[in-house]
C-alpha cells in the first residue's frame, strides 16, 4: 500500500511534460505546511489523465487538497514526489492534512550502539530510525526513511516498540506523515534541508504460524443485489482515479526526473 492525503500550496504554475513516448502529465512545485516547529516541505507533484486536465486550470499560491496519491522517493537525488491522486482546490478554511500510508519490508536490524539509528535525549525523548521498502512493480521497491519519537513516559512507546520489534523484512504498515527539517551547516554556511516520514502509528504483520492448517474461505453473510439504493449527494458519482499504474501496468511509474527542493535548525537533525 502506498497513499498520500495531503493539503498544499502550488508554488508555480503547473506545466505539462512528457513521461514517456504516448503520454504526458502536469507537474509542479507543491509546498506542505510546517507540522508543529518543522520546515515547510517542498517536492514535486505529477499529474495524470483526467485529474491533469482539472489541475492545469489552478495557478501559483493556489491551495489544493491532494487525494490518494502515491508517494515515490529517488535515492539518487534524495528527493520526494507525489504521483495521481485526485486533486480539489480549497480555501484557507479547509483543515490540513498530512498523512501517508505505506506497506512493506523493514531493511535493517536496528543497533541500540549506533546513535544514529537509536537514542535517548537528555530531554527524555526516545528516537528511532527505520527504513521500510515498499514495492514499486517490476521487482523494484522505494526506500522510505522514517522515524518514532516520544517521551519515555509516554503510554504507547513506539521508539521502543520498533527498537524491539521490527527486523530485516519485517513487515510493517505505517501511518504517518512528512516532515522537514531545515538548518544551516556549520562548514560550508549553506542551507539545508531532510524531508523524512514522521511515525504516527504502525501494525506489524502476522507472525506466519508453520503449524496452522489452510481453511477456505467462505461468505459469512449474502446481500442483496437487485436492492436499490437511494440517491445521494443529488446523484452526483465519486470522481475515478486516472492514475497510469492502475492500468496493469506493472507497478508505479518511474520517477520522471531529478529536481531540487528549496529548503531552520542550528545544527542537522537527528
Amino acid at each position: 500500500m502506498n497513499q498520500a492525503f495531503v493539503c498544499a500550496q502550488i508554488a508555480e504554475a503547473p506545466r505539462e511534460v512528457y513521461t514517456s513516448a504516448t503520454s504526458t502529465a502536469i507537474r509542479c512545485q507543491i509546498i506542505l505546511p510546517p507540522v508543529g516547529n518543522k520546515a515547510p516541505t517542498h517536492l514535486e507533484y505529477n499529474v495524470y489523465g483526467k485529474a491533469a486536465e482539472k489541475f492545469r486550470s489552478l495557478t501559483k499560491n493556489n491551495l489544493v487538497y491532494i487525494h490518494g496519491a502515491k508517494l515515490r522517493f529517488d535515492l539518487e537525488s534524495k528527493t520526494y514526489s507525489l504521483h495521481g491522486g485526485i486533486t480539489g482546490q480549497v480555501t484557507e478554511a479547509f483543515p490540513i492534512f498530512n498523512t501517508i500510508i505505506l506497506s512493506g519490508r523493514c531493511v535493517k536490524d536496528i543497533d541500540q550502539q549506533d546513535q544514529r539509528a537509536f537514542k535517548t535525549t537528555a530531554d527524555g525523548l526516545m528516537i528511532c530510525n527505520q527504513t521500510l521498502a515498499v514495492n514499486t512493480g517490476k521487482n523494484q521497491s522505494d526506500l522510505f526513511n522514517f522515524y518514532a519519537i516520544n517521551s519515555t513516559q509516554d503510554k504507547l512507546n513506539q521508539a521502543e516498540l520498533l527498537l524491539n520489534f521490527t527486523r530485516k523484512g519485517t513487515g510493517l504498515t505505517l501511518q504517518g506523515r512528512l516532515v522537514t527539517d531545515a538548518w544551516t551547516d556549520k562548514e560550508t554556511k549553506e542551507r539545508r534541508a531532510l524531508t523524512k516520514i514522521q511515525l504516527v502509528s504502525m501494525t506489524l504483520a502476522p507472525r506466519a504460524n508453520s503449524g496452522a492448517i489452510e481453511r477456505e474461505i467462505t461468505p459469512q453473510t449474502t446481500v442483496n443485489n437487485e436492492s436499490n439504493v437511494a440517491g445521494l449527494w443529488g446523484g452526483r458519482t465519486a470522481e475515478e482515479s486516472s492514475d497510469p499504474w492502475t492500468q496493469a501496468s506493472g507497478g508505479l511509474p518511474d520517477l520522471p526526473g531529478h529536481y531540487t527542493s528549496t529548503p531552520e535548525l542550528e545544527e542537522a537533525p537527528f
